[in-house]
């Protein structure tokens, strides 16, 4: 029986998913490393675009079976988090891929750690990662909970969940400079996001539409492209928001209403309220 990822595939069409973007991050005619290579979808994908040379490592053997069939070099059937990296013997690869893998790991670091070893003296390590921090996540939290998926940012099993920072610090850790940190982007509807939080009490205010529309909040999945020794990514860059400017701009008004009821009900307000009247009305023709 096929694992419930065997099915997916590479839509070559749609910029915005992570697999196309991690076909176009890798070199023309490379040794890939596919690590957690499902049914070999991806690495058919790195042979026709880019005419790669493709390897794989994967958990199950009925879908490691159909990887070979797609013309993998080899397949080797693992457990990563007892995988002994030496297996792969004197074999360097130009790119090793962890695409939506790491986070399905108990011990990530060691992983890449150990694929380290394994690549050519400047080949790259390329991660695709969910972000927990995604704003879907954010308002379900804020509406008491969440609830696992079976695909998606909480697949039922993921071991770890990573934020930007928490990403660059496994990478850090690991030994590895990221070169290129890209993001895919899942937006969600201001007005729905709005009317799900007045539905527990809570309303939207400038401050908050400030950091759900950041970066961090909007990423849904991280592109993480790293090499040996140290390296800086520079920042990420997200298309622009389609903003749907009426739930900001009612947040606006609430607090400015809230703003003015408060200075209205102050004493001095009164006082000067009441003495603006009367000069008024000494000041009639």
């Amino acid at each position: 029986m096929v694992s419930k990822y065997s099915r997916q595939g590479v839509p070559l069409e749609d910029r915005n998913s992570a697999t196309t973007r991690i076909v176009g991050l890798v070199p023309t005619g490379a040794r890939v490393l596919d690590v957690g290579c499902s049914a070999g979808y991806l690495g058919e994908a790195l042979k026709h675009r880019r005419g790669a040379r493709v390897w794989g490592i994967e958990l199950d053997e009925t879908d490691a079976a159909k990887a070979r069939e797609r013309g993998f070099e080899e397949v080797f059937t693992a457990d990563l988090d007892r995988f002994a990296w030496d297996d792969l013997g004197s074999r360097e690869f130009d790119a090793i891929v962890f695409a939506d893998v790491l986070e399905h790991l108990k011990q990530p670091g060691e992983a890449i750690r150990g694929a380290a070893r394994h690549l050519a003296p400047d080949g790259l390590i390329i991660a695709s990662i969910p972000n927990i921090a995604h704003l879907s996540v954010r308002v379900e939290l804020m509406e008491g909970g969440f609830a696992y998926e079976k695909l998606g940012l909480l697949d039922d099993t993921h071991l770890k969940y990573f934020t930007k920072r928490t990403v660059e610090d496994l990478f850090r850790a690991a030994g590895m400079g990221i070169q290129r940190l890209e993001a895919t982007v899942y937006d969600l509807p201001e007005d729905s996001i709005a009317e799900r939080l007045r539905a527990v009490g809570l309303e939207t205010t400038p401050r908050f539409w400030e950091q759900m529309n950041s970066d961090e909040a909007r990423a849904y999945q991280y592109l993480v492209v790293a090499g040996k020794g140290p390296g800086e990514a520079q920042p990420i860059e997200l298309p622009e928001k389609a903003v749907m400017e009426h739930s900001r701009l009612v947040s606006e008004l609430a607090l400015l209403r809230a703003k003015v009821d408060r200075i209205e009900r102050l004493p001095l307000y009164r006082v000067a309220k009441s003495a603006r009247g009367a000069l008024r009305r000494r000041t009639r023709p």
